[in-house]
């Protein structure tokens, strides 16, 4: 069997037994330590895959890797506190290429006083792999996808799709992480997951984990300028989070209400016909 058409929850099914216990639920690991908790994920940004050189700058291309490594964090109300930063460069790659890849990461990195600490790098036949491990803190635990429960609302912080709007016209996107914002919503009690995948798909990823699943009402998913209603359900690499919740956290949080969770493990978007779900890289 090859891995295409297993899918990236399939896949992680076939892995699960080989993982520590409670590893893989979530897209970042948290760790108790000390009087908080440590919070660690892993990204890998690919070369045709997740950038392109011939519209993009390698900074912009940095920016935006590292800015989405840092959305895992953002979703567990983690302040980040250093990364790791390792790739493997083709040998036809210019020197100011990987110059300004980091040049794009060190100004997330400044943005958010986080240190690159460390990385490694290779040489590679193919395209480029830039693989980032960022590590921050909390200080109570945050909620996992395994987590949610029926009858909680579901809102997103905000309008959805311009990562793909701004894709497909080859303009520049560089999002920011919502660090403060994330936190303020773990205080609330809110289970929040980023949309690296999109909408639905992570939707789906909280059914997977939780056994629950949601009923998302297309007509009161916000969408970003430029962007189609199917790009803000379906399109990832953004920087908003979505958030699952009693309904009162979410109105106190003063999110967008875009649906309810419900009993089951079906993902249902009332009011659109959409020709997929999100990215998989293994669909």
């Amino acid at each position: 069997m090859n891995v295409q058409g297993v899918g990236e929850l399939g896949l992680l099914e076939r892995i699960r037994p080989y993982l520590g216990a409670g590893a893989g639920l979530d897209d970042a690991a948290v760790i108790a330590e000390g009087s908080g908790y440590l919070v660690a994920s892993a990204d890998m940004f690919v070369e045709g895959v997740h950038f392109d050189l011939e519209w993009t700058s390698a900074e912009d291309a940095g920016w935006r890797a590292l800015a989405l490594a840092l959305g895992d964090l953002a979703a567990k109300g983690a302040q980040p506190d250093w990364a790791l930063a390792s790739i493997a460069i083709p040998k036809h790659w210019k020197v100011e290429d990987v110059s300004g890849l980091y040049a794009g990461m060190d100004a997330v990195a400044e943005r958010f006083n986080l240190r690159i600490a460390g990385g490694d790098m290779s040489s590679i036949a193919g395209p480029a792999v830039l693989s980032l491990t960022v590590v921050g803190r909390t200080d109570s635990r945050p909620l996992a996808r395994s987590d949610a429960q029926a009858g909680w609302s579901v809102g997103v912080t905000g309008p959805l799709g311009g990562a793909a709007a701004a894709l497909r016209e080859h303009l520049a996107h560089r999002l920011v992480p919502l660090i403060d914002e994330g936190r303020r919503l773990n205080h609330l009690g809110l289970c929040c997951g980023d949309i690296s995948d999109g909408l639905v798909r992570e939707m789906e990823k909280f059914a997977a984990m939780s056994g629950v699943g949601c009923e998302l009402h297309a007509d009161k998913v916000p969408c970003a300028a430029g962007a189609t209603l199917e790009e803000a359900l379906t399109s990832g690499e953004e920087a908003e989070l979505v958030c699952a919740g009693p309904e009162s956290a979410i109105a106190k949080a003063g999110l967008h209400v875009i649906g309810t969770m419900t009993a089951g493990k079906t993902v249902k978007v009332a009011g659109a016909d959409l020709k997929s779900t999100g990215y998989d890289h293994f669909a």
